[in-house]
């Protein structure tokens, strides 16, 4: 998975995007709504594609997060620097959100877990009561 990852995000292999599809449409609930945590502005200029919108883009997903950029990318810093990283998400919920009951946040790599936190508080801080859980390629 290390490999997969250095290639498919480090070196921008595009072409690995499908790799697990077969896989991820039978592991996610039907009735809930999947959110993805796209990239930064900067990143996705610089790489040319989101990753996780590329393995997740078969699904049907609902795109309520938007990440502004932070001064160092995820990868490049240690636990503490992961930890300390300053909230970047915003949320826009559409009409209705008070009936959807369940939210997956959508991610390629799980590490602190620091990410998913900001995304589920940026949901919460737009008004989202329901239940957040997360599902991510890799841990």
């Amino acid at each position: 998975m290390k490999a997969f990852i250095q290639s498919y995000k480090g070196k921008g292999d595009y072409r690995l995007h499908g790799a697990f599809a077969h896989l991820l449409a039978g592991q996610l609930p039907k009735n809930a709504v999947l959110v993805p945590l796209t990239s930064e502005p900067s990143h996705l200029r610089a790489r040319g594609f989101d990753p996780v919108l590329g393995l997740f883009g078969q699904l049907r997903i609902a795109r309520w997060l938007t990440k502004g950029d932070t001064d160092l990318p995820q990868a490049q810093k240690d636990r503490h620097g992961r930890l300390q990283t300053p909230q970047s998400f915003s949320a826009t919920l559409p009409r209705g959100h008070a009936r959807i009951r369940q939210v997956i946040l959508l991610d390629d790599l799980y590490t602190t877990g620091r990410t998913l936190y900001h995304a589920r508080n940026a949901l919460r801080d737009a008004g989202y009561q329901g239940k957040v859980t997360s599902f991510s390629l890799i841990r």
